[in-house]
């Protein structure tokens, strides 16, 4: 159930969703037919479905899937048994003097003529609506000889536009004349005028150029040619003049001037110029038909849209779907059988296939493809994996006022002697008009070790920063939100609207994917929060993101603070702290000390270099420092009772600050814990590790201190020429790994086949939480609560949405456990959202300054997706949680991490534990 709304469920349901959805979508303007030679626009068929129960249940599903979508696929849902009280309705007899020809189709125009595509009307359906307009009225009895002169007024009349005669036109010059001789010399242009044009002009009826050659040169029905100009086949179609018709012919009219209609609208280009309102129509149009029989003219129309296609030849964008339980069936009376609904991908090619031949006989059923319903499931009623209908989203040159954008920034290329700038914002994917256009964009092109980035700051899509299609997406999706909370404050401003600065590095020289999703799982985090936040029911603080990029490996963040952020800072209020700040390096710890300075609350999502909380008393961070993990790897050590632990890292003193402090807190913590420990420096890479097989040490700990680019190097070089697997070390990789773990590419290297790896986790209840919260519920051991219940519900529709949007397969989340990056950035923006409502209880409901949300954190304990936070007793989450997990085949990456040792704080103080500090 959807709510109160039935999905049946029957054999085959899911294919034929699959085959609506495929119809659905339009293909692209190059798309080639894989039967036909057509380019782009390919036919669609009438979809007939004959049910053996009731197929309204199964239509209205289908409608709210299609309410459901975004970008909206355009649409209509008609009961067919309705439409005599609907057009009854809409037309009394004091309206039109008789009834339209075809009533249904009167109906689906108006439905239509209702949608819109984006903010564009679908059509106006000009052609039809003249056509019917012409078969409801009598022409106007007019005196004189001219017996055009009724015709031309009733077409008037439609227009909305008069014509003057010539003898009007030249009394209207008269008076404009200045002199004598003006008077004279435009005397004579306007009596010759007269003569010569004005005549003919006051026959013309203005605003019907467009529609009066298609009608008569254009299409065949009702046999133009029989008419010498438009007004005379204008005349034959009126009451009194049509009796003499043939009332098929009229009806094949109104339903081509139809179907025109729709193809103007979804036209891709003018002549040779492209038309962008085409482009932007990226799905075809869907119209459901309820109750289809002979009797209510169902079955008629879809006839005459057959005999329209089939003489035309034309494409057209409307998918018909109709659907009757009424016997006889439409598919006995054309000959055809009806296929099952498993069948329809494999018909749906066949028809395909006889299409060209059927058409060219002009056969009755050319266009049908039959489907036969079978009864629902009594106990199912609910679509499981049904596809998302939704339109595919436009491109950005089809867009309103990109185009416009796209000339202004060619004039200023050409103008302006700054050609080689502007290429570089184009190379760095830099906006080059955004500074100017938006107050909530700056940037700057900067050189970042050689490498020209876009630095800088945005909260809307004129900027996004990056080149990773999943970053650009999410960073898309974040700024949507942040339109939304503008418009929900707008509509409520007594709802505070409060900003978070997400600072990271988001540009590097090289593809880095790891890198570049982990970010993104960060700002996918903060976007469940926004939308968990930006509710229209809600009363609690609207959230908006405010994206600023420090570069690779954050080497410019300190410029970027100190040139853009800290004016945004000054002029914005609304913005309450900073989350992200990515690696423990000098820059880092230079912007730490200057937001400490400025009174900005700062949240760090995954430093935790030991020396960071003394830098500024407005710092916090989720994840334990170095000090912590070092005792957590004490503590492991001891716990499976290693002989020996073996510290390998790269060279120290790079401007690594993490990676130094690590080594020496972890030496210092094995040290004085007497267990014997052994750092190793490898200076040319991990390659030069040797082999761990060589001799047993199976009673040994091997700990990785360094970055995911070098881990999976490192235990190709441990398990070299490895024959017996039982000789080989515990191995321990340090949390900056994640990002290893965390990619596919990254594992699936043959070399890394069996090897059993554990590594320490930032997040690690929420990993344990596992595919059911991917699935949209947590696992029961892991006692989350209702914080990971909510995140898990959000989680999944979000994950969702990913997997059904156009990112390549390689960008899309494959892992089968939310990602950690995510939770903890979710729970870092849910911490200053807690804290602006503890804010607003204690300044009696005013917006605090970011200066009390400080304080306010320092007072909070908190209990997020990833476990409960105790600012009150330390700024760096040192009662927290701090997992170390475990992949028995590191190269299975369907496999699910396990908890083999655990420390700090879980979900609650009575949270159940195994003796190795794992929930039980």
């Amino acid at each position: 159930m959807t709510g109160s709304r039935t999905e049946p469920v029957f054999p085959g349901l899911n294919v034929l969703l699959e085959v609506i959805h495929g119809l659905c979508d339009r293909p692209g303007f190059f798309y080639r037919s894989k039967t036909e030679e057509v380019v782009g626009d390919q036919p669609l068929p009438i979809l007939y479905l004959e049910s053996e129960a009731s197929p309204t249940a199964f239509l209205h599903a289908l409608e709210h899937k299609l309410d459901e979508g975004r970008p909206a696929i355009p649409h209509a849902y008609v009961d067919v048994s309705a439409v005599g009280a609907e057009v009854n309705k809409r037309w009394p007899p004091e309206a039109r003097e008789t009834p339209p020809l075809l009533p249904l189709l009167d109906v689906l125009s108006h439905r239509l003529a209702e949608v819109h595509v984006g903010t564009e009307r679908l059509t106006r359906f000009d052609h039809y609506r003249l056509v019917d307009w012409l078969t409801s009225k009598r022409l106007p009895r007019k005196p004189g000889r001219d017996d055009r002169a009724s015709v031309i007024e009733l077409l008037r009349q439609w227009t909305g536009k008069t014509g003057g005669s010539g003898e009007e036109l030249n009394r209207a010059v008269d008076a404009f004349i200045p002199n004598l001789v003006t008077r004279l010399g435009l005397g004579l242009v306007a009596w010759v005028g007269s003569k010569a044009g004005f005549r003919w002009l006051g026959k013309r009826v203005p605003g019907l150029a467009r529609e009066s050659k298609w009608f008569m040169r254009g299409q065949n029905f009702a046999l133009p040619n029989h008419s010498i100009e438009f007004l005379g086949f204008a005349e034959r179609l009126t009451l009194g003049r049509r009796e003499s018709e043939n009332e098929e012919q009229v009806k094949l009219l109104l339903v081509h001037a139809f179907l025109e209609d729709l193809r103007i609208a979804y036209r891709r280009r003018s002549r040779f110029l492209p038309r962008r309102a085409g482009w932007r129509r990226t799905a075809y149009i869907p119209v459901l038909l309820d109750g289809v029989t002979k009797d209510n003219g169902g079955w008629e129309l879809l006839e005459l849209i057959n005999d329209v296609r089939n003489e035309t030849g034309e494409l057209d964008p409307l998918l018909v779907i109709a659907a009757s339980s009424v016997q006889p069936a439409l598919s006995q009376r054309l000959g055809t059988t009806p296929v099952a609904p498993d069948e329809t991908a494999e018909a749906l090619t066949t028809w395909r296939e006889e299409l060209p031949r059927k058409r060219q006989m002009l056969a009755p059923d050319a266009r049908y493809l039959m489907i036969r319903l079978p009864f629902p499931d009594p106990v199912k009623n609910k679509w499981k994996a049904a596809p998302a209908f939704r339109a595919a989203p436009v491109r950005w040159l089809a867009k309103s006022r990109r185009l416009e954008a796209i000339i202004a920034a060619v004039v200023v290329v050409l103008l302006i002697p700054g050609f080689v700038t502007a290429q570089n914002h184009v190379e760095a994917n830099c906006s080059i008009l955004g500074s100017a256009i938006s107050p909530g964009i700056s940037t700057r092109l900067m050189d970042v070790e050689g490498n020209v980035e876009c630095l800088g700051y945005s909260d809307n899509s004129s900027q996004v920063f990056g080149s990773n299609e999943r970053l650009r997406w999410t960073q898309q999706a974040v700024f949507a939100q942040n339109e939304e909370a503008e418009r929900l404050y707008a509509a409520d401003p007594a709802r505070p609207l409060v900003s978070l600065l997400y600072f990271s590095s988001l540009t590097h020289k090289d593809s880095n994917p790891d890198a570049d999703h982990s970010r993104a799982e960060e700002l996918e985090g903060m976007l469940l929060k926004q939308r968990q936040q930006n509710d229209r029911s809600s009363s609690g603080p609207l959230l908006r993101i405010v994206i600023a990029n420090g570069g690779a490996k954050m080497i410019r963040a300190h410029d970027v603070l100190t040139d853009m952020l800290n004016p945004l800072l000054e002029k914005d209020p609304s913005i309450i702290g900073v989350i992200g700040l990515d690696r423990s390096v000098e820059q880092t710890k230079m912007v730490i000390t200057s937001l400490g300075s400025l009174g900005v609350p700062t949240i760090g999502t995954t430093l935790t270099e030991a020396s960071l909380p003394k830098l500024s008393t407005m710092y916090f961070q989720l994840i334990p420092g170095n000090v912590r993990q070092a005792d957590l790897v004490r503590r492991y050590a001891q716990h499976v009772a290693a002989t020996k632990v073996t510290i390998h890292h790269p060279k120290l003193q790079q401007d690594d600050v993490y990676l130094d402090n690590l080594v020496a807190v972890l030496g210092q913590e094995l040290a004085r814990s007497g267990v014997p420990f052994e750092a190793r420096e490898w200076s040319g890479g991990p390659q030069e590790v040797p082999s761990q097989c060589v001799e047993d040490h199976s009673t040994e700990l091997v700990f990785f201190a360094g970055r995911e680019e070098h881990f999976g190097e490192f235990l190709q070089a441990v398990g070299r020429n490895c024959y017996d697997k039982k000789r080989l070390p515990r191995i321990l990789a340090d949390d900056a790994i994640i990002r290893f773990i965390a990619q596919e590419a990254s594992r699936k290297r043959d070399a890394l086949a069996g090897m059993r790896v554990s590594y320490v986790s930032m997040a690690g209840l929420v990993v344990l939480a596992g595919k059911s919260c991917v699935d949209g519920k947590p696992d029961d051991k892991v006692r989350g609560g209702l914080p990971l219940d909510a995140f898990c519900a959000g989680y999944k529709k979000l994950a969702g949405e990913v997997q059904d949007s156009a990112l390549p397969r390689e960008d899309k989340p494959a892992k089968p456990w939310p990602g950690e990056h995510m939770a903890v950035a979710y729970d870092a923006a849910g911490l200053f959202l807690d804290a602006v409502r503890n804010a607003q209880a204690r300044l009696a409901g005013h917006t605090p300054h970011r200066g009390a949300i400080g304080g306010e954190l320092r007072e909070l304990e908190f209990f997020g997706a990833t476990g409960r936070t105790n600012f009150k007793e330390s700024r760096v989450g040192e009662t927290r949680n701090f997992t170390i997990l475990e992949i028995a085949d590191i190269y299975q990456f369907d496999q699910q991490p396990t908890c083999v040792f655990l420390t700090g704080d879980l979900y609650g103080p009575d949270s159940p534990r195994l003796p190795n500090g794992c929930p039980a």
